[in-house]
């Protein structure tokens, strides 16, 4: 092989997505998270996005207002930014919507890890939810096992439904690693095929570690 091909492959290999370099993250004290490089049409942000924010804002109740109004908070839109902000990393696409939340959310005082058996029963306890959320109909949802590394157990949700009358789907996947319960929420529309495999990369290529 030439330099000069050689030099020519290495820069193809490059160019292919699950070639990318991963980005890391410090989603908690000490711990850390990476997966492929997006592509360019996607950001990353510990902030929400604001098309999220007043999708959310919609559907504050009035109780959950008031409630908030004693915190400070006066807007529906403040209410859920401070709702979502909940979750440690935004991956998303501002122009079709497509996101991907992650949450890493600790063991309370008490608590043990949950088994493998109580994670499956999470995922499964999050599929049936979705028939439950407002707006949203015809919903299929299936779950299964998967694997994240550095994680144990892990469940992956796979959803098609109607949210508002359009096609939307969403992958979930719920694991535990370091004294954490992790969820991986993806949420966009069906017609962006772009985005799905963009998240299926993620997904694939998402590893948790302890940062020194």
């Amino acid at each position: 092989m030439t330099k000069w091909f050689r030099c020519l492959f290495v820069a193809f290999l490059l160019s292919l997505p699950h070639y990318a370099m991963a980005a890391g993250y410090e989603v908690r004290p000490g711990i850390e998270i990476s997966f492929a490089q997006l592509p360019s049409s996607w950001q990353v942000s510990t902030e929400p996005p604001d098309f999220l924010v007043a999708e959310h804002a919609g559907h504050i109740e009035p109780e959950q207002l008031a409630a908030a109004r004693k915190a400070g908070v006066e807007s529906p839109e403040e209410a859920a930014r401070q709702m979502l902000r909940a979750n440690e990393l935004y991956l998303y696409n501002p122009r079709s919507g497509a996101h991907l939340m992650i949450d890493f959310s600790p063991l309370r005082e008490g608590e043990t890890a949950p088994s493998a058996r109580a994670l499956k029963t999470s995922a499964r306890y999050a599929a049936e939810g979705l028939s439950d959320e407002e707006g949203f109909e015809a919903v299929s949802a299936k779950v299964g096992k998967t694997r994240i590394k550095g994680a144990g157990s892990a469940y992956r949700i796979d959803a098609d439904f109607l949210k508002h009358g359009e096609a939307t789907r969403f992958i979930g996947i719920i694991t535990f690693a370091l004294d954490h319960w992790v969820y991986l929420y993806y949420t966009g529309p069906q017609s962006a095929q772009d985005d799905l495999a963009t998240a299926n990369q993620v997904l694939k290529s998402f590893g948790i570690a302890r940062q020194d």
